[in-house]
């Protein structure tokens, strides 16, 4: 008899986005870059650093991270006094200023077959009782890859490979570059800047 062939699964860790403590207002706001099919992970890359650019003009800092898959997740660290739908409101300014700045390569189309060969900037991850790939969680997908926290001067050299983040680089990689989000969940930033502007824009 043939041997069987070998399974492999797992238990992804895809969390909400606040605690239980205080589970209206989330801990963390995020941004869900998805390329759509034609759009390359070159192009997720570059369109991080523009969302990293407009976070900065609000004076606020991004942790990012492979998300296990094709794209790329941005969790930007909050005090928790703001609930669920400011936070999409705030995430969905800086989407619409990217978007202004690049159309060509980033997209607000829900419609996956409207998205064409560009990056989904998806802000809506930030409704209640959303979820995301947590960092180190792994993906059920060919060859075991890890959501990986990235640093931004390997976001700006833009030959980041999400394949070479997998379960059986990630302990060597921790050994190297420490956790790069070991001050996320310390770090506590406010969308005040934000909210006041998005507020003028609508009116």
């Amino acid at each position: 008899m043939p041997p069987l062939p070998t399974l492999v699964a797992c238990i992804e860790v895809h969390a909400w986005l606040s605690t239980r403590d205080n589970i209206e207002c989330p801990d963390l706001a995020v941004m869900d870059l998805d390329p759509a099919e034609g759009a390359t992970f070159r192009d997720v890359l570059q369109v991080a650093l523009l969302v990293h650019r407009a976070l900065a003009g609000f004076g606020l800092q991004a942790f990012v991270k492979t998300s296990g898959a094709r794209g790329l997740h941005l969790f930007i660290p909050l005090r928790p006094v703001y609930p669920f739908p400011h936070v999409t409101r705030a995430m969905e300014y800086i989407a619409r200023l990217v978007h202004e700045a690049c159309p060509s390569r980033t997209t607000l189309e829900r419609a996956v077959p409207r998205r064409k060969d560009r990056v989904y900037l998806d802000y809506l991850q930030n409704g209640r009782g959303k979820t995301m790939a947590f960092p180190y969680s792994l993906r059920p997908l060919p060859g075991a890859p890890v959501s990986t926290p990235l640093s931004w001067d390997e976001v700006c050299s833009l030959e980041v490979d999400p394949a070479d983040f997998n379960m059986n680089t990630i302990f060597e990689r921790l050994k190297e570059t420490g956790d790069l989000f070991r001050d996320l969940l310390v770090l506590e930033q406010d969308l005040d800047g934000v909210l006041k502007v998005a507020a003028g824009a609508a009116g």
